[in-house]
């Protein structure tokens, strides 16, 4: 037995009404609380997509203590001063973007059956990402990858650290969903490539990662790199990792999530996402998408509980998200098996700008060792 929260601007929408949730046990003008059968995740994580177009859609928990808690908004998160004074270091790094290496990694991911977080090809996968992001920071002082287990499933989140050579303590995540999932049914023998979700938000990652080992770069925060198990049923791999922190106080300065970068639904922009994010860094987010993606920024909304970025902004962390497309326009194949490289044109050029807005997003937030700006944390 699980406990999912979900939205009311969701439950109380005529679609909503027809979700098999049964009678709440938990309820507030935020948010209402159930209590179903974990075998039953599946299904309802295909009804948000069905009904809301969502990936994810809903949180869910171990306990109803947990669940409770989403009955009332997040905290606050720390204010921090963003800056954006780089450049000299940011784009002669980011010009070295591939769009071959970004859907050399797609096609690897896509060729596993699933990345069902209960599947032994979800851990698989998890295992490539890990040994990959790894080797492209075998050349980063200090670096190091972390396999993160869950209690109740078998797939590990993945972790690659690059400790900061100033402010260690303060982090900066940058993440994305490596599980994928496919019809109402889902399950472990499902057929779910999930090329564009998340395989493309996991090599937009990858890239970025690639293009920092490459150039040797030394933040003076530290950076995570994130690839989180169990998206597609409650957002439970993320959101395990981000009450762990907030109740070890780890001081997350900034978060970023690349939920879907290959579809261009709504032509070349990078659409930021405005609901349940940090107001102040989706403004920094823009600049960074202004000065050095060379496409143009643009706003969608995507609802309660919509990918990671939630966990993270559920704990009090200030999170921001990229996303391909209006969220009206977004890639309707994800969650069945024609979520392939082909029908997303065939090529990962829509997702080439979201590598550099994540090297650019590393560089300016973390910061280069050794130079003269530090944005104050605020905490």
């Amino acid at each position: 037995v699980v406990w999912i929260s979900v939205g009311k601007e969701d439950l109380t929408h005529p679609a909503g009404m027809e979700l098999p949730l049964g009678v709440p046990v938990l309820s507030s003008a935020r948010a209402s609380v159930y209590r179903i059968a974990e075998d039953r995740l599946p299904a309802i994580a295909e009804q948000m997509h069905d009904k809301f177009h969502k990936c994810g859609g809903f949180f869910a928990h171990g306990t109803r203590e947990e669940a409770a808690k989403d009955l009332v908004a997040p905290p606050p998160a720390a204010a921090v001063a963003f800056t954006v004074d780089q450049g000299a270091v940011v784009r002669p790094i980011v010009a070295q973007a591939q769009e071959s290496e970004i859907r050399s990694t797609i096609g690897t991911l896509a060729a596993y059956n699933n990345r069902y977080y209960t599947a032994d090809t979800g851990v698989q996968a998890a295992n490539w990402i890990g040994a990959r992001w790894a080797q492209l920071a075998k050349n980063m002082p200090g670096a190091s990858m972390k396999l993160v287990t869950h209690s109740g499933w078998k797939q590990p989140s993945v972790v690659l650290t690059i400790p900061g050579s100033e402010k260690p303590e303060e982090i900066v995540v940058l993440g994305g969903h490596l599980d994928s999932i496919s019809g109402w049914s889902g399950g472990a023998g499902a057929r779910a490539p999930g090329a564009d979700d998340n395989a493309s938000g996991i090599a937009t990652l990858t890239e970025a990662l690639r293009l920092l080992g490459e150039a040797g770069f030394k933040p003076k925060r530290t950076l995570q790199f994130m690839g989180y198990a169990a998206e597609e049923v409650g957002l439970r791999g993320s959101a395990d990792i981000a009450k762990q922190y907030r109740a070890a106080g780890t001081k997350v300065v900034a978060v970023i999530q690349f939920d879907m970068t290959n579809y261009p639904g709504s032509g070349e922009p990078i659409f930021l996402l405005t609901d349940n994010v940090d107001p102040s860094l989706t403004a920094h987010l823009k600049k960074l998408v202004e000065a050095y993606t060379g496409v143009p920024a643009a706003e969608t909304r995507c609802g309660y509980g919509c990918s990671d970025h939630a966990s993270w902004t559920r704990s009090g962390y200030a999170a921001s998200a990229a996303f391909e497309s209006a969220f009206d326009t977004m890639n309707h194949q994800i969650h069945t098996d024609r979520d392939t490289l082909g029908n997303a044109g065939g090529d990962a050029k829509h997702s080439v700008a979201f590598a550099k807005l994540a090297a650019a997003f590393a560089i300016e937030t973390a910061k280069p060792a050794g130079s003269a700006s530090l944005a104050p944390t605020g905490r």
